[in-house]
């Protein structure tokens, strides 16, 4: 009873990581949210002889006998779904602790790179020092379900304006972070990844098509060498091209849907963005090895390994990471 009344915001805010039969719980509160009528819960002692009780005793023991399952509808219709958590509530043992969208990554990484990692492995990778600070934000809303898309939109207490939010308007179906990163047919979505593709291309490593393992388990990336051994420049490189794309991505369709009210990009001014996102990237890279930096300084010939195989210039690109001098910046590589 107390998980239906008392704790019930705890829990919702929380997003019932941790919660025992969470799922059954979830079911029944928004069961009872349906109803038109008020529901009132009046506590009872046990084994008291009230007919009621008495009657649900009988029932769960009758249940407990059975050699199979009943069928028990526990969908929960998507107006009434609460998902995700709030970052003021959950901890960070509670966020290393739940189990939101770490399967689908890990099943990524799996069919990606073909290695297989625990959760654990997950919330590491995120931390990753090659993964920007709003780049590791993006990612853990991502697991978490933490951002406004698709069903959010239409709770009941919303204007019938913001539940058209819910809907995709390139592909008229409702939205989800998963159909943003990967599925819609919008400009920004196609242009971006096939950027990334083609400047990957310079590795002369194998592409891994964007996915849940690939873009959001970045950090995760294995690339080895024909003796076996790791090559971490290389690991380094995909989670920096592959974070960035699509925080980028994520930051385009928030821009086309609430800034330019559905208008679409196209494909030079989503070009100029993702070249500008990863030149900008590299320039902070470059600038973190400057000697005035001490002990915090980035290793020059680290930095140097990682960005070679898509600069432009390679050879120009290692005088560009000791100077301090921005004229000497050498970009990225364009096109195959």
């Amino acid at each position: 009873m107390d998980a239906l009344t008392k704790w019930r915001p705890e829990h919702e805010d929380s997003g019932y990581i941790m919660q025992k039969n969470s799922g059954l719980t979830k079911a029944v509160i928004a069961a009872l949210r349906m109803r038109r009528a008020r529901t009132y819960f009046r506590w009872v002692k046990g084994h008291t002889g009230h007919w009621r009780n008495e009657g649900a005793d009988r029932y769960a023991g009758r249940g407990a006998r059975k050699t199979q399952r009943d069928a028990v509808d526990t969908r929960i219709p998507a107006s009434l779904s609460v998902t995700g958590c709030k970052l003021s509530v959950i901890t960070q043992r509670t966020a290393k602790s739940a189990r939101i969208n770490t399967r689908k990554v890990l099943d990524g990484v799996k069919q990606s790179f073909g290695v297989c990692l625990d959760e654990s492995n997950v919330w590491t990778s995120i931390r990753r020092k090659e993964i920007s600070r709003e780049c590791r934000q993006f990612l853990w809303m991502c697991i978490h379900n933490g951002y406004m898309v698709g069903h959010k939109w239409q709770r009941e207490t919303m204007s019938a304006e913001l539940q058209e939010r819910a809907i995709c308007k390139v592909c008229d179906e409702v939205e989800s972070m998963e159909h943003i990163l990967f599925d819609c047919r919008c400009t920004e979505r196609g242009v971006i990844w096939e950027l990334m593709e083609e400047t990957w291309s310079h590795t002369e490593e194998q592409w891994s098509e964007p996915s849940w393992g690939s873009v959001i388990g970045a950090g995760c990336a294995r690339f080895k060498s024909s003796d076996g051994r790791r090559k971490a420049p290389l690991e380094a490189l995909w989670s920096i091209l592959a974070s960035e794309s699509a925080y980028l991505l994520w930051k385009l369709r928030c821009e086309r849907v609430i800034q330019n009210e559905g208008r679409e990009f196209s494909r030079r001014e989503v070009t100029n963005r993702w070249y500008s996102t990863i030149d900008l990237r590299y320039d902070l890279d470059r600038r973190s090895c400057s000697t005035y930096l001490g002990k915090s300084a980035l290793k020059s010939a680290t930095v140097g390994r990682v960005w070679e195989p898509i600069m432009m210039d390679p050879e120009n690109a290692s005088m560009s990471l000791s100077t301090r001098s921005r004229g000497v910046l050498v970009g990225i590589r364009r096109g195959r």
